[in-house]
């Protein structure tokens, strides 16, 4: 199960304004601004969402002023935006020319769970003792640029797509070229994982562990559960940008 936590979808905002602002804001102050964005909140409601946020330690209150942003409040917020850009990267991607244009973005991860399922099966039955070794590399690899801080979405895409190869079943290598998941797409998919603190390559070895020891059963349920997690990830992803 997926590890997501729900935002306050007014928290963005209201770090936001105090961030823009140069002296200390009470509620009526941020309902003004709220308001300017066509977000209706009272000021009781406002004032009890400044109160949780400094509760946080989000905001801190100057005596009868009222708030300003924190220094936690400015990392939440810069986390917030990184947040945000994603989004923003995933729906440029998904409005450009190739097999994804104009699809559902849950609905091609829900075939691409069922396709990859079936390929880690089939690799558990089918693969080569070199294959797995080969497999292993790819993992140890991961590892490596992970602990230089390196981005490796490409690493990370060839474990998958070794995965298809190795199940020795051609027509899911056509089914997984068809859906267009690019490297690109991988290094969203990596974002989503940080972002919302999942083990990727955890996952990964568990499924190779699968693999190597001829249990096709569970390398597909393994596969599954990690791709469940990039589905779910990518739904909470989507609503908190709409």
């Amino acid at each position: 199960m997926s590890n997501v936590k729900k935002t306050n979808p007014v928290e963005y905002p209201v770090l936001k304004i105090m961030s823009e602002s140069e002296s200390p804001l009470g509620a009526g102050a941020v309902g003004e601004r709220l308001a300017e964005q066509r977000i209706s909140i009272s000021e009781a409601g406002i004032g009890r969402m400044l109160r949780t946020l400094r509760q946080q330690g989000l905001l801190d209150r100057v005596g009868f002023q009222g708030h300003v942003i924190s220094e936690s409040g400015k990392e939440r917020l810069k986390k917030l935006e990184e947040d945000r850009n994603v989004g923003r990267a995933l729906k440029l991607m998904l409005s450009q020319a190739g097999p994804l244009k104009e699809h559902n973005l849950v609905d091609l991860l829900i075939a691409r769970r069922a396709l990859e399922r079936e390929a880690a099966y089939q690799a558990a039955l089918n693969a080569t003792e070199k294959e797995i070794e080969g497999l292993k590399k790819i993992i140890s690899s991961q590892y490596e640029e992970m602990e230089k801080e390196k981005e490796y979405a490409d690493i990370s895409s060839s474990f998958h797509q070794e995965i298809i190869r190795i199940s020795h079943v051609p027509i899911l290598k056509i089914l997984y070229d068809f859906l267009g998941l690019t490297v690109q797409l991988q290094d969203f998919f990596i974002g989503t994982f940080k972002m919302f603190n999942e083990p990727l390559n955890v996952s990964h070895e568990k499924v190779f562990a699968a693999i190597r020891e001829r249990d096709p059963e569970r390398a597909a349920d393994l596969m599954g559960e990690h791709l469940t997690v990039v589905i779910n990830n990518a739904k909470k992803l989507c609503s908190d940008i709409r």
